[in-house]
């Protein structure tokens, strides 16, 4: 049997012993009605759970699982990364906030070229981007109701007291033992990798998230701990100082809406993927996919034709709104834009990917102020723009979803952009590598090209989609450029296919993006799916089922006051809620 399969069966099997502690229920899947948290790791979705249990709003429990994430999955996120997150709240109120790491000021291209390339320095201390996610943490307590110190509490214990290594941990362990053995050894166990087994314990992190919940996080851009990462950096010829960090600022925003078949969704905005799920789905609306499933390969042509078209909108169009004075975000998601990029899908046959980036860019600015696609084709002012593929991401990252008992509900995804980032570790936490989401080189009206207090550009998308104005799912999904594709497909699956949540997180994924010239797919596709879509032009790679390579969704589905909480089949993740509850 293959080795992920195993891996995943190992996971659900140490998960089928429901644990309660502080009157928490831990399972791979849930129901409930006194709220519900998933996330990559079952300990963290725990801490989230403890805190509802405490009387806590999804807010707090989401700042606690964010932090204790950050112990747990040390490689996929914590206090040195960055994030987005989406809340609607029981009240009406809805509320995005925006904490990408931003460029510092020696970041920049003169700085660069004497450096090498991006990729030259995306495993050294001048691949960080400063740090978002404590700033987060502040910016949501706003919504919150307990104190900073109760929220930081599990965290604290976890990596006081240490926790199990489960096979997720130690595999991404192994896969960049290297580096870590170049940048981080003290984190390594005496030089080697960490097994499945063993107790992984982190005082220096608890010594940290301790000095934060005291102080606010505050202390982590003006005091003891910028010092700490301002005299790092100057000692390993960093880019990042303390006045970097002292004007950073994580951004309040109002989610962008778009519908799909008459849900609503609610996302992020640029300079991450929230946008293209919505310009993916306004295509879509326009194929009957309810008539197919997740196995035809007709389906399966049009979604991935569709997901090409906005990634290559998305590539040439969409950054940071802060330090781009054009970004035609608007255009790019409204239905008239959809209609005319709709023509460009050749039911019959693949799109050459040689002619993505000279043929087939569209122009959405024409749609900012409403124009209908009749008018706009008969202008004939559709532009062609040449722009070249970007560099792969790793499937790091990570997500997760809360809904408390009276229907507040969070979506929030962070990362420190590949697992372990660049590899180095202060205080406890690692730092991010994002500066390596932006251009190698400059090119000529790109929205990501390296810049001073810029966010890049990243593909996660947290979102909450609602039916008739009440909250119906929570997701979200780690998996670099697998995120927009991954998160379409479960959405597709679910209403399209009239899937239950497991089903459409369970189901194989496939991928639709820029980045690669072929549909990568699960292999428990039938091989008639994929003799088809060969006879079609597309080249097919294929990869175990289920496979960490296509993320890890945590999700939640809110139905008749029951929540169904669902847990990453490919991370080993899981739900938690307060109270004993019994599994599915």
């Amino acid at each position: 049997m293959k080795r992920n399969f195993l891996r995943f069966l190992t996971g659900v099997c140490l998960l089928l012993t429901t644990s309660i502690i502080h009157a928490v229920t831990v399972a791979p899947s849930l129901q409930s009605k006194t709220g519900m948290v998933t996330a990559a790791h079952p300990l963290a979705a725990q801490a989230g759970a403890e805190i509802l249990e405490k009387g806590g709003n999804a807010v707090d429990a989401a700042i606690a699982v964010s932090l204790a994430l950050g112990v747990v999955e040390p490689y996929a996120s914590g206090l040195g990364g960055e994030g987005y997150m989406v809340a609607v709240m029981a009240d009406g109120r809805e509320l995005a906030i925006d904490f990408r790491s931003t460029a510092p000021a020696l970041a920049n291209y003169e700085n660069l070229n004497k450096a090498g390339k991006i990729r030259d320095v995306r495993y050294t201390p001048k691949g960080y981007c400063v740090a978002g996610v404590p700033a987060g943490i502040g910016e949501a307590l706003e919504l919150a109701s307990l104190p900073l110190k109760v929220l930081a509490a599990p965290a604290i214990r976890l990596a006081e007291e240490g926790f199990e290594v489960n096979e997720t941990f130690s595999s991404v362990n192994m896969d960049r033992w290297e580096i870590l053995f170049a940048n981080a050894p003290d984190f390594l166990n005496d030089g080697m990798p960490w097994a499945a087994g063993e107790t992984y314990r982190n005082p220096a992190l608890a010594r940290t998230l301790k000095i934060i919940a005291d102080k606010g996080v505050v202390a982590f851009y003006k005091g003891e701990l910028s010092d700490n990462l301002d005299r790092f950096m100057k000692e390993n010829d960093g880019w990042a100082r303390k006045s970097d960090m002292q004007g950073y600022r994580a951004l309040a925003k109002t989610p962008i809406r778009g519908t799909y078949r008459g849900y609503e969704l609610s996302v992020p905005g640029s300079p991450v993927g929230g946008p293209r799920i919505l310009a993916t789905l306004n295509i879509l609306e326009h194929f009957n996919l309810s008539i197919m499933n997740w196995a035809d390969p007709l389906a399966i042509h049009i979604m991935q034709e569709a997901m090409i078209l906005t990634s290559l909108d998305q590539r040439r169009w969409l950054g940071d709104p802060e330090t781009n004075s054009y970004i035609p975000e608007k255009g790019y998601i409204s239905k008239e834009y959809a209609r005319q990029r709709v023509m460009r899908i050749d039911l019959s046959r693949a799109s050459d990917p040689a002619t993505w980036y000279t043929e087939r860019v569209g122009d959405p600015g024409p749609y900012e102020n409403g124009a209908s696609y009749v008018d706009v084709m008969l202008e004939a002012r559709q532009k062609s723009v040449i722009e070249g593929a970007t560099q792969d991401a790793p499937p790091s990252t990570t997500h997760f979803s809360v809904v408390d008992q009276a229907g507040n509900a969070v979506a929030w995804t962070q990362t420190i952009s590949s697992f372990f980032g660049t590899g180095n570790m202060v205080d406890g936490y690692f730092l991010n590598n994002e500066l390596g989401n932006f251009k190698s080189t400059p090119v000529e009206g790109s929205p990501i090209n390296l810049e001073p207090g810029r966010r890049p550009r990243t593909t996660i998308a947290p979102m909450i989609v609602k039916k008739d104005g009440k909250v119906r799912w929570v997701l979200g999904s780690p998996g670099a450029g697998r995120i927009g594709s991954t998160v379409i497909e479960i959405l597709v699956n679910l209403i399209d296919f009239d899937m239950n949540l497991e089903l459409a997180i369970r189901t194989p994924k496939f991928t639709g993006y820029d980045s690669y010239k072929e549909i990568q797919l699960e292999d428990d596709f039938p091989q008639k799916t994929v003799d088809l879509l060969e006879a079609l032009g597309h080249k097919v790679k294929r990869y175990d089922h289920p496979d960490l390579y296509f993320g890890g969704p945590n999700a939640i589905a809110v139905k008749d006051g029951v929540l169904t909480g669902v847990g990453s089949i490919r991370r080993h993740g899981g739900a938690a809620a307060p109270e004993a509850q019994t599994g599915e």
